[in-house]
């Protein structure tokens, strides 16, 4: 299964390139993951639950470097238009079983988020839009619908953890899977 993410951190800071690119580099070269970082974004391949790892480790480790972070990404899985990989079948879980993002341990770091999930092929999306907005509903991270996106508010590793169950649940459905997510640490607006 052909999955990949671009994905871009923006940090409000003077050392803004110091912490980026130090915080890449501390994920070093994964052996199970392609990476590859242009001006615009880093670009992870590999398997679905190791590419949500990988953007977590890097983000995580911007976000320990204090101040205002962000992390936009765009994930896909199944693109039948990549070269890597022409098959674009619906994948079960891992294992067969969705994991719970209750039972993954927190880092530390409050975030909030907001993500778009697009199931493609469908006839019914939406049904599949709706059924992985319920999960993110039962979780401790949902906090809000939003025009176009969904809102989870929580620590890093469950938030990521919520959005990884939806795109398993979606990708179970449904070929090609894509979402955007956005992802914030210390905003300043939190406050107003």
């Amino acid at each position: 299964m052909f999955s990949g993410a671009q994905f871009s951190i923006s940090v409000m800071s003077d050392d803004f390139a110091d912490v980026i690119l130090g915080a890449i580099r501390a994920v070093g070269e994964p052996e199970d993951v392609r990476m590859e970082t242009d001006e615009l974004s880093t670009l992870v391949v590999g398997p679905p639950k190791r590419v949500i790892e990988v953007i977590q480790q890097c983000y995580a480790e911007a976000c320990r470097r204090g101040g205002h972070v962000t992390l936009n990404a765009l994930l896909s899985r199944g693109c039948p238009g990549e070269p890597d990989d022409p098959i674009c079948t619906p994948q079960e879980p891992e294992g067969g079983v969705i994991p719970d993002p209750e039972s993954v341990a927190e880092l530390g770091i409050p975030v909030s988020a907001q993500f778009s999930l697009y199931p493609m092929g469908l006839s019914d999306h939406m049904g599949v839009v709706f059924s992985e907005i319920e999960r993110a509903q039962a979780t401790s991270v949902y906090e809000k619908g939003k025009h176009f996106c969904t809102k989870l508010r929580g620590d890093l590793a469950r938030v990521l953890a919520c959005v990884s169950a939806c795109y398993e649940g979606a990708a179970s459905q449904a070929g090609h899977v894509v979402i955007h997510l956005s992802v914030s640490k210390g905003s300043p607006s939190e406050s107003a």
